[in-house]
């Protein structure tokens, strides 16, 4: 379930049910839940993104150690459930997730050969 209709069934005070065992479900989405508890920044992005050289100087900018840092594909984003990091920065669109620090920008590697999409995502980190 995406975690924004998580949030909304809650709010309307509906339980929310989770299966404790999914593994017993073949057809489960196969996807672990994350660990976000000591990460300060999330990274929705595509297979291999988070170990660009240029993902690693970005974080160095923003002065978020990649320890801080959980990176995930954007169908285990949606099928997240919990809390989420105060910033999530996505590199496969814009995402809707209301009560977070939002970044969008181009895949890394687009991101490498265009100077403005990376000022560009300076400035929203700036005005976070």
């Amino acid at each position: 379930m995406l975690h924004q209709k998580a949030l909304y069934l809650q709010e309307m005070g509906i339980t929310h049910w989770q299966v404790r065992k999914p593994a017993l479900f073949t057809n489960g989405s196969g996807f672990p839940m994350l660990d976000l508890s000591a990460c300060k920044l999330l990274l929705v992005c595509g297979e291999g993104e988070f170990n660009h050289p240029l993902t690693s100087a970005i974080l160095n900018a923003f002065n978020v150690k990649p320890a801080e840092v959980c990176s995930c594909t954007m169908e285990q984003f949606e099928n997240q459930q919990g809390e989420l990091p105060e910033i999530i920065w996505s590199t496969l669109g814009e995402i809707k997730q209301p009560g977070h620090a939002l970044l969008t920008s181009p895949t890394i590697a687009e991101l490498a050969l265009q100077p403005l999409a990376k000022k560009q995502l300076w400035k929203e980190f700036c005005a976070l």
